[in-house]
Protein backbone atom coordinates (compact mmCIF):
# COMPACT_ATOMS: atom_id res chain seq x y z
CA UNK A 1 0.00 0.00 0.00
CA UNK A 2 1.73 3.55 -1.30
CA UNK A 3 0.87 6.75 0.60
CA UNK A 4 -1.00 9.31 -1.64
CA UNK A 5 -1.38 11.98 1.14
CA UNK A 6 -0.27 12.57 4.51
CA UNK A 7 -1.58 15.49 6.85
CA UNK A 8 -0.17 15.95 10.22
CA UNK A 9 -0.72 18.92 12.20
CA UNK A 10 1.74 19.66 14.74
CA UNK A 11 0.99 17.97 18.16
CA UNK A 12 -1.14 19.38 20.72
CA UNK A 13 -1.78 18.39 23.98
CA UNK A 14 -4.73 15.93 23.99
CA UNK A 15 -7.56 17.58 25.94
CA UNK A 16 -11.29 15.95 25.94
CA UNK A 17 -13.54 17.46 24.33
CA UNK A 18 -17.08 18.85 25.94
CA UNK A 19 -20.20 19.85 23.64
CA UNK A 20 -19.09 20.85 20.26
CA UNK A 21 -19.87 24.61 19.06
CA UNK A 22 -22.15 24.31 16.00
CA UNK A 23 -18.95 25.60 13.84
CA UNK A 24 -17.31 22.18 14.48
CA UNK A 25 -20.64 20.17 15.08
CA UNK A 26 -21.81 19.76 11.42
CA UNK A 27 -18.20 18.48 10.08
CA UNK A 28 -17.90 16.32 13.02
CA UNK A 29 -21.14 14.88 12.40
CA UNK A 30 -20.68 14.58 8.63
CA UNK A 31 -17.34 12.26 9.60
CA UNK A 32 -19.41 10.01 11.99
CA UNK A 33 -22.27 9.40 9.53
CA UNK A 34 -19.69 9.16 6.77
CA UNK A 35 -18.03 6.01 8.62
CA UNK A 36 -21.25 4.63 10.03
CA UNK A 37 -22.15 4.49 6.37
CA UNK A 38 -19.82 1.98 5.64
CA UNK A 39 -20.31 -1.17 3.59
CA UNK A 40 -18.90 -4.60 3.93
CA UNK A 41 -19.29 -5.12 0.04
CA UNK A 42 -16.74 -2.89 -2.67
CA UNK A 43 -20.02 -2.29 -4.35
CA UNK A 44 -21.25 -0.49 -1.61
CA UNK A 45 -18.45 2.49 -1.76
CA UNK A 46 -16.80 1.70 1.55
CA UNK A 47 -14.92 -1.84 2.88
CA UNK A 48 -14.15 -1.76 6.72
CA UNK A 49 -13.32 -5.71 7.28
CA UNK A 50 -14.36 -8.50 5.35
CA UNK A 51 -14.67 -12.54 7.11
CA UNK A 52 -11.99 -13.44 5.07
CA UNK A 53 -9.17 -11.05 5.93
CA UNK A 54 -8.07 -9.48 9.45
CA UNK A 55 -10.31 -6.24 10.14
CA UNK A 56 -8.31 -2.86 10.04
CA UNK A 57 -7.22 -1.35 13.25
CA UNK A 58 -9.23 1.48 14.99
CA UNK A 59 -8.85 4.68 13.42
CA UNK A 60 -9.07 3.22 10.04
CA UNK A 61 -11.35 3.43 7.47
CA UNK A 62 -11.15 1.90 3.89
CA UNK A 63 -13.02 3.26 0.66
CA UNK A 64 -13.36 1.74 -2.44
CA UNK A 65 -14.46 5.30 -3.75
CA UNK A 66 -12.56 8.53 -4.07
CA UNK A 67 -14.79 10.78 -3.27
CA UNK A 68 -15.14 9.55 0.36
CA UNK A 69 -11.90 9.13 1.34
CA UNK A 70 -10.97 12.69 0.14
CA UNK A 71 -14.88 13.83 1.89
CA UNK A 72 -12.94 12.62 5.22
CA UNK A 73 -9.91 13.81 4.84
CA UNK A 74 -11.35 17.11 4.28
CA UNK A 75 -13.82 16.83 7.62
CA UNK A 76 -10.72 16.00 9.62
CA UNK A 77 -8.48 18.93 8.44
CA UNK A 78 -11.61 20.85 9.01
CA UNK A 79 -11.36 19.25 12.65
CA UNK A 80 -7.57 20.01 13.13
CA UNK A 81 -7.32 16.04 13.10
CA UNK A 82 -4.28 14.40 11.80
CA UNK A 83 -4.84 11.17 9.10
CA UNK A 84 -3.05 9.59 6.11
CA UNK A 85 -4.62 8.47 2.97
CA UNK A 86 -3.32 6.00 1.40
CA UNK A 87 -4.27 3.98 -1.58
CA UNK A 88 -3.36 -0.31 -3.08
CA UNK A 89 -5.52 -2.55 -5.53
CA UNK A 90 -7.18 -5.04 -4.10
CA UNK A 91 -10.36 -7.44 -5.08
CA UNK A 92 -9.67 -11.00 -7.03
CA UNK A 93 -11.19 -10.84 -10.68
CA UNK A 94 -12.33 -7.56 -10.45
CA UNK A 95 -9.13 -5.18 -9.48
CA UNK A 96 -10.39 -2.02 -7.70
CA UNK A 97 -8.49 0.99 -5.70
CA UNK A 98 -8.76 0.63 -2.01
CA UNK A 99 -8.59 3.80 -0.02
CA UNK A 100 -7.35 3.86 3.56
CA UNK A 101 -7.78 6.83 5.44
CA UNK A 102 -5.93 6.25 9.36
CA UNK A 103 -5.65 7.98 12.04
CA UNK A 104 -2.05 8.14 13.90
CA UNK A 105 -2.33 5.77 17.30
CA UNK A 106 -1.48 8.84 19.21
CA UNK A 107 -4.57 11.14 18.37
CA UNK A 108 -7.09 8.27 17.57
CA UNK A 109 -8.28 9.01 21.64
CA UNK A 110 -8.87 12.49 20.27
CA UNK A 111 -10.51 11.35 16.72
CA UNK A 112 -12.84 8.57 18.99
CA UNK A 113 -14.05 11.21 21.50
CA UNK A 114 -14.69 14.10 19.15
CA UNK A 115 -16.48 11.56 16.10
CA UNK A 116 -18.89 10.03 19.23
CA UNK A 117 -19.74 13.32 21.20
CA UNK A 118 -20.41 14.04 17.49
CA UNK A 119 -22.96 11.46 17.17
CA UNK A 120 -24.57 12.08 20.49
CA UNK A 121 -25.09 15.42 20.20
CA UNK A 122 -26.42 15.49 15.87
CA UNK A 123 -28.22 12.81 16.81
CA UNK A 124 -30.39 14.19 19.40
CA UNK A 125 -30.98 17.36 17.40
CA UNK A 126 -31.73 15.63 14.22
CA UNK A 127 -34.08 13.63 16.30
CA UNK A 128 -35.48 16.00 18.81
CA UNK A 129 -39.67 16.56 18.39
CA UNK A 130 -39.19 19.84 20.46
CA UNK A 131 -41.05 22.58 18.51
CA UNK A 132 -38.98 25.63 17.30
CA UNK A 133 -39.60 28.05 14.56
CA UNK A 134 -38.68 28.74 11.50
CA UNK A 135 -36.73 30.95 12.22
CA UNK A 136 -35.03 29.69 15.25
CA UNK A 137 -31.17 29.47 15.45
CA UNK A 138 -32.13 25.64 16.64
CA UNK A 139 -34.01 25.07 13.11
CA UNK A 140 -31.00 25.48 10.97
CA UNK A 141 -28.95 23.99 13.29
CA UNK A 142 -31.17 20.60 12.31
CA UNK A 143 -31.13 21.50 8.44
CA UNK A 144 -27.45 22.21 8.64
CA UNK A 145 -27.32 18.08 10.71
CA UNK A 146 -29.71 16.96 8.34
CA UNK A 147 -28.28 17.79 5.90
CA UNK A 148 -24.90 17.01 6.89
CA UNK A 149 -25.68 12.81 7.47
CA UNK A 150 -27.23 12.69 3.69
CA UNK A 151 -24.04 14.25 2.83
CA UNK A 152 -21.82 11.62 4.44
CA UNK A 153 -24.03 9.19 3.66
CA UNK A 154 -24.69 10.12 -0.55
CA UNK A 155 -21.15 10.04 -0.71
CA UNK A 156 -19.88 6.93 1.76
CA UNK A 157 -22.36 4.26 0.79
CA UNK A 158 -23.11 5.68 -2.64
CA UNK A 159 -26.80 6.44 -4.19
CA UNK A 160 -29.64 4.52 -6.02
CA UNK A 161 -31.24 6.50 -8.86
CA UNK A 162 -34.04 5.24 -10.42
CA UNK A 163 -37.17 6.88 -12.27
CA UNK A 164 -38.99 7.06 -9.00
CA UNK A 165 -36.57 7.30 -5.83
CA UNK A 166 -33.82 8.37 -4.36
CA UNK A 167 -32.21 5.40 -2.11
CA UNK A 168 -29.35 4.50 -0.20
CA UNK A 169 -28.04 1.15 1.73
CA UNK A 170 -26.99 1.31 5.18
CA UNK A 171 -26.92 -1.80 8.47
CA UNK A 172 -26.74 1.22 11.08
CA UNK A 173 -30.39 0.87 12.38
CA UNK A 174 -29.74 4.52 13.97
CA UNK A 175 -28.48 6.14 10.69
CA UNK A 176 -31.53 5.08 8.68
CA UNK A 177 -33.86 6.89 11.61
CA UNK A 178 -31.58 9.94 11.34
CA UNK A 179 -31.92 10.24 7.21
CA UNK A 180 -35.76 9.36 7.39
CA UNK A 181 -36.00 12.11 10.02
CA UNK A 182 -33.64 14.52 8.12
CA UNK A 183 -35.13 13.68 5.07
CA UNK A 184 -38.74 14.74 6.50
CA UNK A 185 -36.77 18.36 8.00
CA UNK A 186 -35.51 18.82 4.32
CA UNK A 187 -38.92 18.81 3.21
CA UNK A 188 -39.23 15.28 1.77
CA UNK A 189 -40.25 12.16 2.84
CA UNK A 190 -38.21 8.41 3.45
CA UNK A 191 -39.84 5.01 4.04
CA UNK A 192 -37.38 2.31 5.10
CA UNK A 193 -37.47 -1.32 4.29
CA UNK A 194 -35.20 -4.30 5.31
CA UNK A 195 -33.86 -5.73 2.71
CA UNK A 196 -31.12 -8.69 2.07
CA UNK A 197 -29.24 -7.46 5.52
CA UNK A 198 -29.31 -3.86 4.69
CA UNK A 199 -31.54 -0.85 5.30
CA UNK A 200 -32.29 0.68 2.68
CA UNK A 201 -33.68 4.32 2.82
CA UNK A 202 -35.85 5.38 -0.20
CA UNK A 203 -37.32 9.33 -0.96
CA UNK A 204 -39.50 9.59 -3.78
CA UNK A 205 -38.06 11.54 -6.65
CA UNK A 206 -40.14 14.29 -6.84
CA UNK A 207 -38.91 15.68 -3.45
CA UNK A 208 -34.94 13.66 -4.16
CA UNK A 209 -34.03 16.89 -4.83
CA UNK A 210 -34.60 18.78 -1.43
CA UNK A 211 -32.59 16.19 0.10
CA UNK A 212 -29.53 16.52 -2.21
CA UNK A 213 -29.97 20.32 -1.87
CA UNK A 214 -29.92 20.42 1.65
CA UNK A 215 -26.92 18.34 1.50
CA UNK A 216 -25.04 20.33 -0.88
CA UNK A 217 -24.91 17.38 -3.04
CA UNK A 218 -25.63 18.54 -6.72
CA UNK A 219 -26.61 15.54 -9.13
CA UNK A 220 -24.62 15.27 -12.54
CA UNK A 221 -25.64 12.02 -13.84
CA UNK A 222 -22.98 9.46 -12.46
CA UNK A 223 -22.97 7.60 -8.84
CA UNK A 224 -20.68 10.30 -6.71
CA UNK A 225 -22.50 13.89 -8.06
CA UNK A 226 -20.11 16.68 -6.72
CA UNK A 227 -19.93 18.57 -3.54
CA UNK A 228 -21.20 22.28 -4.04
CA UNK A 229 -19.08 24.87 -1.92
CA UNK A 230 -20.05 24.11 1.72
Amino acid sequence: MRSTLELMPAAAVYEPVARLDRSRLADAFELACLVRATSLTPDGGVRVGHPRRPATPAGTVEFSAEHAARRMGQLMRALDLPYAHETAEAGLRRRYLLHRVSVPGEHRAAYVEISEGAWRQGRAAVLSTAFVGGSAPAHADRLRLAGAAWRGVLLAAGRHMRKHILGVRVTDQDLATILVRGAHLLGAQAALSRQAGSLLVSVPAVTAHRVLHGAGILHDGTGAGRILAL
